[in-house]
């Protein structure tokens, strides 16, 4: 387990840092992550570099036992850069340079900006390459953030034609995809294709912007590939790692994460409402352990006081360490907090870490120091470990780019649909994998499977016979309404899956929030609320779970289950509201064998697990400030207080469990 902070020794004193290497000792750091952004520093002028600086840095953690990740240092390029070639600046939808100041305002296309890329990896790659206390790579940071994975310059257009010939071979395909016939927008030689930049109502064609928001998402992957390739080559034992974010939707994280050796995520809890950021949080981690079905690292998590103009919420007392224990029950093998010590000027002066702008020890201070103390208890029982599901949801980028440019319904957002079903489980201490549609289901007892408006063929096959053999699939509406080239299907919904689901659609319509409907369920219970959407369903070999109570639609169908195969495929033809939808997942958890971790759990308890072999460990995590009754149905031994608890326990506001089951 890596245990420390991000350091930045170019903003402070060099006589300082000795005394920040002697307390992150005693706080129980054994990394840190340094030199993310300090190209000006390592590279001045062109062609002059200086990384003795950074290495006497190095050596002072060394000599405290403490390794270093280094990051290569491009989201944060000198101006001298800009000066010598202006088009190296990023261009919004309005043609206009996002111009020097803040970070991240290259172009990802741009050859001048690949050049120099190339230039500081490999001398910064060469220097350190066979430095003992030298781990890793962190490339980069926080590609797209900022709204800055698309660019719309002319080295972006011209990339952008390349990348459609590539994929379409000619102009006439591309017309056809696009359905370019409409509005006279047809194109007759690839000159003529332009970026989706700003037009009338900003409305550009749905099968255009898909490929754009596609093309922009291999962009980052190509630019990435070149810092990839060159510390593989010349670091080749060195980790090499980019730090992600979770629920970020611009970059195909699956493909991001398939050049690296670690997925890392970057997690701020308190800047998502409350009680809401427990959830959220979870989500993103549970997303980045998807991302390449294994453990990750958390290369930025919050230490204190997130804000640049104005601030969020200051983590209370307990709050960093109940965060910390939630991204390890989740499969974080590293927690590296952003920052070890406020800074005094800049950007980030409001942006708190760990230490106070003063730089003395504080209550943040123990309260980490506490928690390195904990980890070196529990090293030797996490080593190895990873959380296990049986259930998973699958969550597909070009999907969720398809609701962001047809949202369909006032404020929609697919993210927000998938939240909605992974509160059900989070709330009743299931454990869930966030998975690609390109991954095994065969693994699962029950697979979610939200808003597939498109799928490749290969896609859908997989779906059949996982159901076929004896899966349990829920799907939604949408289900099937497009093809993957952001065209409507010409067939009758829900189009491929029809059999599979056993209904038909013959209408359908959005559900205003001022005009809910109501839900009822087959088997009874209290009425719910169906929100969002409607499909009107035509029942072939499907049973209705729960019906809509009115407007004309009243009576038809809003979820089914149909038998194929050995499996059950599930539909929900509404978004339920969480009533509704608890009484629907009971039902169907139920019936697949879907067990919770612990019966019984109080609100606001976070149950999760990770597992190594047959060993469990339990993680209980308590996001509210009271203190909550959990009933034990066995004896475990409290890996925290090394000692056996059982039957009724008292869990403390913001406090922390670690159980291993004894026997």
């Amino acid at each position: 387990m890596y245990f420390g902070a991000c350091y930045y020794p170019e903003h402070w004193p060099e006589e300082r840092w000795e005394q920040d290497a002697q307390m992150m000792k005693a706080a129980g750091f054994n990394i840190v992550r340094m030199a993310e952004f300090a190209w000006a520093k390592m590279e001045p002028e062109e062609g002059v570099y200086d990384f003795d600086w950074l290495e006497r840095a190095i050596e002072i953690m060394e000599k405290q036992g403490i390794q270093v990740m280094l990051g290569t240092p491009t989201p944060g390029p000198p101006k001298w850069i800009y000066d010598r070639h202006p088009d190296v600046y990023q261009q919004d939808i309005y043609g206009r340079n996002r111009g020097f100041g803040a970070r991240r305002h290259y172009c990802f296309n741009n050859k001048n900006f690949h050049h120099y890329t190339k230039a500081i990896v490999t001398r910064m790659a060469e220097r350190f390459s066979n430095h003992p206390n030298v781990i890793g790579w962190q490339i980069d940071n926080e590609f797209g953030v900022i709204d800055t994975t698309r660019c719309y310059c002319d080295h972006c257009k011209a990339e952008f034609k390349l990348w459609l010939k590539r994929k379409y071979k000619s102009i006439d395909a591309v017309n056809e995809a696009w359905g370019t016939i409409f509005s006279s927008q047809t194109y007759t030689a690839w000159d003529q294709i332009h970026l989706p930049v700003y037009a009338v109502h900003q409305m550009h064609n749905p099968g255009m912007l898909l490929d754009f928001y596609r093309f922009s998402s291999d962009s980052v992957r190509a630019y990435q590939k070149i810092h990839v390739d060159i510390l593989k080559a010349v670091t080749p034992s060195h980790k090499v790692t980019h730090n992600e974010m979770g629920t970020f939707n611009q970059i195909d994280y699956y493909d991001l994460s398939a050049d690296l050796d670690i997925v890392s995520l970057d997690i701020y809890p308190s800047m998502r409402p409350a009680p809401e950021n427990a959830i959220n949080s979870a989500l993103q981690h549970d997303l980045s352990r998807g991302f390449k079905m294994a453990n990750y690292w958390v290369t930025e998590h919050q230490s204190g006081t997130p804000g640049a103009n104005v601030m969020f919420p200051t983590p209370k007392p307990g709050e960093l360490r109940r965060w910390t224990y939630q991204s390890i029950a989740h499969g974080a093998d590293a927690i590296i907090y952003f920052r070890w010590r406020t800074i005094t000027f800049a950007l980030e002066e409001y942006w708190h870490g760990i230490l106070q702008h003063h730089g003395q020890p504080g209550r943040k201070y123990r309260e980490v120091q506490q928690v390195g103390a904990e980890l070196a208890k529990l090293a030797d029982t996490l080593e190895g470990s990873t959380p296990a599901a049986k259930v998973a949801m699958v969550r597909c980028f070009d999907n969720e780019w398809t609701f962001d440019i047809q949202p369909h319904v006032r404020e929609y957002s697919y993210m927000g649909h998938f939240q909605h079903y992974y509160q059900y489980f989070f709330e009743n201490g299931i454990p869930v994998d966030l998975i690609s549609p390109e991954s095994d289901l065969s693994r699962y007892d029950l697979v979610v499977i939200p808003n597939l408006i498109m799928a490749q063929d290969e896609t859908v096959e997989r779906i059949y016979d996982y159901v076929k053999n004896g899966g349990r699939a829920i799907m939604d509406y949408r289900a099937g309404a497009k093809e993957w080239d952001n065209r409507m299907a010409a067939t009758k919904l829900p189009g491929k899956y029809r059999e599979l689901l056993g209904i038909e659609i013959e209408d359908y319509g959005i559900i205003e929030k001022s005009a809910l409907n109501g839900l009822q369920a087959s088997s009874g219970g209290e009425t719910a609320q169906a929100t969002t959407w409607y499909d009107v369903v035509e029942l072939n070999e499907a049973e209705p779970l729960a019906s809509f109570t009115e407007d004309y639609y009243a009576g038809s169908a809003a979820a089914t289950s149909n038998r194929y195969g050995s499996g059950i495929a599930y539909y929900f033809a509404t978004q339920p509201d969480q009533n509704g939808l608890s009484q629907l997942m009971d039902g169907i958890c139920s019936e697949a064998g879907v067990e919770t971790l612990l019966p019984g759990i109080p609100k606001g308890i976070e149950v999760a697990h990770r597992q190594r072999g047959s060993e469990r460990i339990l993680f209980l995590i308590n996001h509210t400030l009271e203190s909550r009754e959990i009933n034990l149905p066995d004896a475990y031994l409290d890996l925290l207080n090394e000692q056996e608890v059982s039957g009724r326990v008292t869990l403390k506001g913001n406090d922390v469990l670690v159980l291993r089951k004894q026997g």
